[in-house]
């Protein structure tokens, strides 16, 4: 009887026999990362205990009213301001500790920046080419190609429009080839011809592999081009994360209010910090505030539903128990009446109309129920050419978790 064959460790073993572990997945750091940041002007606090992240390759859309402290956040990631409090990292590097090496991976672009007039375009990219010490004269050439200014690269830049001055902005910060991309405001005061083609530069640099941080408070403009959002109001950050995780979440809250069950628990997805601020902590450099009872003030009567566990998320204005309608618009080939005959009346469906030959479609459900539509039509012979979501969806998102103060 032979006896039995042992099996060598997995150290011990040849290549082919060796089991290999299975590969770890690490998650790349953050670009851009801000970790309880304040900042104070006066006695009044405009940023308090923000922090969020932007992935790399991110556009990254920080949505606020005026005075929400937007523009005092961008300044400190642009090291033109130093925090009271907090920590900001851009690609690892500590603004603070080593601004001069932030300064050479980020391109900055502030609001209403100003342009030299009284030269043009071609020498006004060739004296900041100089001033960042860039190695090849060839880069103004790419940069003008990449920012379709060549045709315009004799003249004057007194003479340009408002928009093109601000792709004469845009092109100035590419000449060093920033990995970071920080924007206040590139699109205000454009008409929406200049708006959509700085929308499309955008995208077009997002491609190539920047990460750009976009600061606006005109949600239409945003809406087509972030893959992620962080709203602030009052200084703080109401919610931050890709757009689709926090409208599921949104929808979550409100399926469960509909049915008069408790909010889902205070777990959020990776990357969303939460969905309305938590209590304030104390601001840097101020003690605790005391208690009723230490300051001698009378206490208030317990509120019984208050209580020690952690405060649950809460949706600043109560949300009406009516079923979530989304709307989609559906281009197809041939007869869109036909189209709008095979989906009237299937499940989900709320309402299906053709207006100016496009197929517009209400329905309940998630994105799930948009490739249903189209997978059905398709079987039935009716080709797609376009699908076209929703796009007030960062507004609904921002009235649901602001609450409209300023500070």
């Amino acid at each position: 009887m032979s006896e039995p064959v042992e099996t060598p460790p997995a150290w011990e073993r040849s290549p082919a026999t060796a089991v290999e572990p299975p590969a770890l997945v690490v998650p790349a750091p953050p670009t851009i990362r801000v970790r309880h940041l304040w900042h104070r002007f006066a006695n009044r606090d405009v940023l308090r205990d923000v922090t969020f992240d932007v992935g790399a390759g991110e556009i990254f859309g920080f949505i606020g009213p005026n005075g929400a402290g937007k523009t005092t956040t961008i300044r400190v990631m642009a090291t033109l301001l130093e925090p009271m409090a907090g920590r900001v990292e851009i690609d690892g590097i500590d603004v603070t500790l080593d601004p001069e090496a932030v300064r050479k991976v980020i391109g900055y672009m502030p609001d209403h920046a100003g342009v030299y007039d009284r030269i043009t375009v071609r020498e006004y990219l060739e004296f900041f080419a100089d001033s960042f010490r860039v190695p090849s004269i060839s880069v103004v050439d790419a940069v003008l190609e990449l920012t379709d200014l060549g045709k315009l690269q004799d003249r004057l830049v007194a003479e340009m429009s408002k928009g093109m001055k601000q792709r004469l902005q845009l092109a100035r910060i590419l000449l060093h080839d920033p990995k970071v991309l920080i924007l206040d405001e590139p699109a205000s005061d454009l008409d929406p011809r200049a708006r959509i083609e700085i929308r499309d530069l955008l995208l077009e640099l997002r491609g190539l592999g920047k990460t750009i941080f976009l600061s606006s408070h005109i949600l239409t403009e945003l809406s087509d081009v972030c893959t992620s959002i962080g709203i602030l109001e009052r200084g703080r950050l109401v919610v931050a994360g890709p757009i689709h995780e926090i409208s599921a979440r949104l929808e979550a809250i409100r399926a469960a209010e509909a049915h008069g069950h408790a909010p889902p628990p205070r777990y959020v997805p990776p990357g969303v910090r939460a969905l309305v601020p938590t209590p304030a902590p104390t601001p840097p450099g101020q003690a605790a505030p005391a208690s009723p009872e230490a300051a001698g003030a009378p206490v208030p009567a317990i509120d019984p539903s208050a209580s020690a566990a952690p405060p649950q998320p809460h949706v600043p204005a109560p949300v009406p128990p009516t079923p979530n309608v989304r709307r989609v618009k559906l281009r197809v080939l041939g007869n869109p009446e036909a189209a709008a005959y095979f989906l009237r009346g299937g499940p989900g469906i709320v309402e299906v109309s053709v207006l100016g030959g496009v197929v517009h479609v209400g329905y309940q459900g998630t994105e799930t129920k948009i490739a249903e539509m189209v997978t059905h039509l398709v079987h039935r012979n009716i080709g797609i050419v376009g699908v076209e979501p929703e796009r007030n969806e960062l507004e609904r998102i921002f009235l649901e978790v602001t609450r409209g103060d300023v500070q």
